[in-house]
């Protein structure tokens, strides 16, 4: 009961206290809103923009896609620019981009998360597609810093050894099973000469034994699936450019409501020194 009285007792004295001070206090926060609205008026405005993209990397390195493993290093890599960004070294930005320092000046962030995707028992994995965030001063090179990027990928010299290990392994590949399907339809044109039928010959068991069963159009799909790949799983592909903006990004709610609540606790504190020294 004691302790209800005192809380009350507590609660009454803050009450009056702002009360005593209202003026005062009105006087730190709407100071503090303007400082927050002049800030905003004076800022160099920027723009936000995302984009969705995939790369091949992971397949270059023949990584297991595991967890958010598959795009890890092309994350890892876009992520190592803020570095540059941060401590604006642009030159580095221009070597790194292929982009002229007025383009590169214009970044203010950029950052690439993993994307992941809900199953039914509400268990998240990773997709093949990671987003990138991006903030820049001025909407208009948008589209060159997206060329930027790719430039970046392409000429990275870890991706362009493994980029062309990956195209001639795919070639050698491709040009085995040409050889083989080459052979088999010399193998059939023998057996059609001594009439064995060896048009359909099983070389799978298991689920795909009752789809497909001639060596040849399983070669066939072998090729056309290592072209495929080849030609998507490129060192950064753009699933989904960087959306064009042209509304800036304002944060004057944010920071007005944080500016007042700031200018609020340092009123208290000059009131209560004022009362402090008052009596």
């Amino acid at each position: 009961m004691t302790e209800e009285l005192n809380l009350n007792e507590l609660f009454s004295n803050l009450v009056k206290f702002i009360a005593r001070n209202s003026r005062l206090l009105f006087v730190f926060m709407g100071a503090g809103i303007l400082s927050v609205i002049a800030y905003q008026k004076f800022k160099t405005p920027y723009y936000e923009t995302k984009a969705i993209c995939m790369s091949g990397i992971s397949e270059y390195e023949r990584q297991e896609q595991i967890e958010d493993l598959s795009q890890r290093t092309a994350i890892d890599l876009i992520n190592h620019l803020q570095i540059n960004i941060e401590n604006k070294d642009y030159s580095a930005l221009v070597n790194s981009l292929g982009l002229e320092l007025e383009v590169v000046s214009s970044l203010k962030s950029i950052e690439a998360e993993q994307l992941y995707q809900q199953d039914m028992n509400e268990k998240f994995y990773a997709l093949n597609k990671f987003e990138i965030s991006l903030l820049t001063f001025d909407e208009k090179h948008i589209n060159q810093l997206q060329e930027g990027l790719i430039y970046y990928f392409t000429n990275n010299i870890f991706i362009k050894q493994y980029h062309n290990s990956y195209l001639a392994s795919n070639i050698e590949i491709i040009n085995n099973i040409n050889d083989e399907i080459e052979m088999l339809n010399n193998i059939r044109i023998v057996g059609a000469k001594n009439s064995l039928d060896v048009s359909s010959v099983n070389i799978v068991s298991g689920k795909e034994s009752s789809v497909v069963s001639n060596q040849i159009i399983l070669l066939s799909q072998l090729r056309e699936n290592i072209k495929t790949k080849q030609a998507l799983l490129k060192p950064l592909t753009f699933v989904q450019n960087f959306a064009k903006v042209n509304q800036k990004e304002d944060d004057i709610l944010i920071l007005g409501v944080l500016g007042a609540i700031l200018s609020f606790i340092l009123g208290l504190f000059v009131a209560l020194v004022k009362e402090v020294k008052t009596n």
